[in-house]
């Protein structure tokens, strides 16, 4: 078994793994120096407004797609991904358009609800990152679907590089949070193109197969993804987005980039690596489910690695962390560096379980998956609040951070039981056909 797994880790499942790093991992360094540039330009109060944009981006995400995009690898037949393809497109043009008229009708509302008036402009960007993440997702999808994974590479260091160079050419002659917004609009926009360039030449012929009746079809069939996924995404991402949301109206704006700053510095290569395993494993392990072929022994052997690679680097920073930002970004970041301690147990068991979150869609369990989101959600706004009640961050965040840790615990040991549950011939599983109901 030891001598499967092994043969497994070194063919082109790790090689395909190993494109995404690699093109990740450049994109990611160059990302880090740049941000050792950006964090001496721009102040904790535009660091705040950035926040404060891409949280409020990443609620909208949701429903971007309605969440079709997660289905693209799922069926046997092309001629189908296409047409979920198709209609995750359609799906993100008709949400954006609508978030245009909520933006221009209700923006002084909107703002209120915030308690940022900074945000303002800033709302008339949020329709079209929404569509350009949209689109960008659902291509990548489909392109992991085709084992395009230096497309997929080249893209990310595209949308990186692009986001970053803007953000260091823009702060040099622009004051406030601009700079940083437009960088990652102007980012959005390479990595989509990239993506669209490639498919319009490569496969311009399936287009031809794109039928309205098909689409409406499969949105029946999938009607899980947004029935549940779109709604444990709500949920997951508006209780990613507390802190944000309630730092900068209850403490200060301040308060919330320190913490948007020490969040992006450790999740971003974090969330990076993540979602480069996650695609290649998703689409492998779909394959795997097609052909009922275990994919238990992978499973253990990702979570096992993974801690044996990160532990120590994750215990150095979690002791130095206040240290490190000091040296590395300036000392008015040493408040970022607390936060970042705080917040460290729980990106580290983010790093376990983002590249196994499609398990549930596998076994057509996003109702359960939801639930434990819901139960996630209420646990981190408790934390929070008793932070707000007694006037103290550190505690606030704190509390999240605990609730954040033991509930994704809770989710990665579900994981683990439900590709135990569902082992190939036991005659237990479920298969891709099943309704969690």
């Amino acid at each position: 078994m030891f001598r499967a797994i092994r043969n497994t880790w070194q063919s082109e499942f790790f090689k395909n793994i190993a494109t995404l790093i690699s093109g990740t991992s450049f994109a990611q360094a160059f990302s880090i120096i740049i941000y050792i540039v950006l964090s001496r330009i721009f102040t904790e109060e535009d660091f705040g407004v950035f926040g404060l944009y891409m949280n409020i981006l990443n609620i909208t995400l949701i429903f971007s797609t309605a969440k079709y995009e997660l289905a693209i690898l799922l069926p046997k037949s092309d001629r189908e991904s296409v047409n979920l393809l198709g209609l995750s497109g359609m799906i993100s043009v008709g949400v954006s358009f609508v978030l245009l008229v909520i933006v221009v009708f209700f923006n002084d509302l909107i703002c209120r609800l915030l308690g940022s008036e900074e945000i303002s402009t800033w709302l008339y960007f949020i329709p079209l990152s929404t569509l350009l993440v949209g689109l960008f997702t659902s291509l990548r999808n489909y392109s992991n679907r085709e084992k395009r994974y230096k497309l997929i590479a080249g893209a990310n260091i595209g949308q990186s590089l692009s986001n970053s160079l803007l953000k260091l050419g823009l702060g040099l002659v622009i004051v406030g949070a601009a700079g940083l917004i437009y960088g990652v609009v102007f980012g959005q926009l390479v990595g989509f193109l990239i993506f669209l360039a490639v498919h319009v030449r490569v496969n311009r012929g399936k287009a031809g197969g794109l039928q309205f009746s098909e689409m409406k079809r499969l949105g029946k069939q999938y009607s899980l993804f947004p029935k549940y996924n779109m709604w444990q995404g709500l949920i997951n991402n508006l209780s990613g987005a507390l802190p944000v949301f309630l730092f900068s109206s209850f403490f200060s704006m301040a308060t919330a980039g320190f913490y948007t700053f020490g969040y992006m510095i450790l999740y971003r290569p974090v969330s990076l690596l993540a979602n480069a395993f996650y695609q290649v494993m998703f689409q492998r392990f779909v394959e795997k489910q097609h052909h009922e072929s275990s994919i238990l022994p992978e499973v253990l052997l990702f979570i096992r690695r993974t801690i044996q690679v990160l532990l120590i680097p994750f215990i150095v920073i979690g002791i130095f962390a206040p240290e490190i930002f000091g040296f590395v970004f300036g000392e008015k970041w040493i408040e970022a560096g607390k936060y970042a301690q705080i917040i460290l147990p729980w990106i580290f068991m983010v790093s376990l379980v983002m590249p196994l979150s499609f398990i549930p869609d596998l076994y057509r369990k996003q109702r359960v998956a939801m639930i434990i989101d819901g139960v996630k959600l209420m646990g981190r706004l408790a934390g929070l609040m008793v932070g707000v009640m007694m006037e103290n961050v550190y505690i606030g965040l704190g509390l999240y951070s605990l609730s954040s840790t033991l509930m994704i615990l809770y989710s990665l040991l579900w994981y683990i039981r439900l590709v135990r549950n569902n082992l190939p011939g036991d005659g237990s599983g479920s298969t891709l056909k099943e309704n969690d109901g």
